[in-house]
């Protein structure tokens, strides 16, 4: 499991590595051609664009990996362990559960998209493609949330929060 699991990050690293090297690149060949040589190359923004939506959806899973979603810590910050450690553990349930439907109707859309043959605008490849990130970054998160969940029950990671280290993380001594 734990290979499974660096063999994701793995995956989640490389493949945001290559979007922003695409879209950063891309981005600037267009300036260039632009104010250059007075061209453009049609289908870079589009390409663009739908890169930066892969590296979001990549990135929701990154998050929940890192610990960086915006959350309500309130409740885990004053709360004993045992009681954190429900929140925490319901938390990560929900989560699991969004990225369960996330998972579901983006596999539904990208069945439709397949079936309708709908193609984008001006690279004109099949919209299926694009809306592929759905039903992966469903599969990254539900396993990023299930691994977060299990770490709780397990006690492997604890579900209070450390304001003291919260504050030193954010630049700020604890008692300024």
């Amino acid at each position: 499991m734990r290979y499974a699991l660096k063999a994701l990050d793995f995956t989640e690293d490389a493949a945001m590595v290559v979007c922003i090297a695409l879209a950063a690149s891309l981005v600037i060949i267009q300036v260039v051609l632009r104010y250059v040589f007075n061209t453009s190359i049609f289908w870079a923004e589009e390409l663009v664009r739908y890169t930066v939506v892969w590296m979001a959806f990549i990135g929701a899973g990154m998050g929940v990996r890192r610990g960086k979603h915006i959350s309500v810590d309130l409740l885990q910050t004053f709360l004993p362990e045992r009681q954190a450690r429900i929140v925490a553990i319901a938390a990560a349930f929900v989560g699991c559960v969004f990225a369960a439907l996330l998972f579901w109707y983006g596999l539904a859309l990208v069945r439709h998209a397949f079936a309708m043959g709908q193609r984008s605008s001006a690279m004109r490849v099949q919209m299926a493609w694009v809306y592929l990130i759905l039903p992966i970054a469903g599969t990254f998160m539900l396993v990023r949330f299930a691994e977060l969940g299990h770490a709780f029950i397990t006690g492997a990671r604890s579900a209070r929060i450390d304001v003291d280290h919260l504050a030193r993380e954010a630049g700020i001594e604890p008692g300024d």
